[in-house]
């Protein structure tokens, strides 16, 4: 299985009847991940933020700053979480474009699973997390996207 399907099938854990608290409806993600082996909690921040990098292009944010003047890096991002947390086909959807309500959404407790689950399974503060993922999903990582 490839990382970003392995995200996939490891979001379909969220609880929804948590929905409007990310913290909450991703308990049960964070959960599943800190029963696996260290190799597999790293493998699902690496698909993860190659799903957000493949988000982060000049078009999209373009189409972010039409939705909100006030649009930021950060309310981008966040806005790209919601984009990955609403599943392949709407993921699909917003990278093509054509998922214009995704800007008025926001979902950064995304951004902090494969910390917690780490800390979680070894019982130490999310700051120790060890990992870094070859790609940076931050507004402006992907160079490529942005020319």
């Amino acid at each position: 299985m490839d990382t970003r399907e392995f995200v996939w099938n490891t979001m379909e854990l969220c609880d929804w009847r948590f929905e409007g608290d990310g913290d909450k409806a991703l308990k049960p993600v964070i959960a599943y991940l800190s029963k696996q082996e260290d190799a597999m909690i790293f493998a699902f921040d690496d698909g993860m933020s190659a799903l957000l990098y493949d988000l982060d292009t000049k078009k999209l944010a373009r189409q972010c700053q039409n939705a909100d003047p006030y649009m930021s890096d950060d309310s981008f991002l966040y806005s790209r979480c919601a984009a990955l947390i609403n599943g392949p086909a709407y993921y699909e959807k917003a990278k093509n474009g054509k998922q214009k309500d995704m800007w008025r959404m926001e979902f950064e407790a995304l951004l902090y699973v494969p910390q917690r689950a780490w800390a979680r399974k070894h019982r130490k503060p999310d700051e120790a997390y060890p990992h870094i993922p070859p790609v940076n999903f931050e507004t402006g990582g992907n160079t490529e996207g942005w020319k």
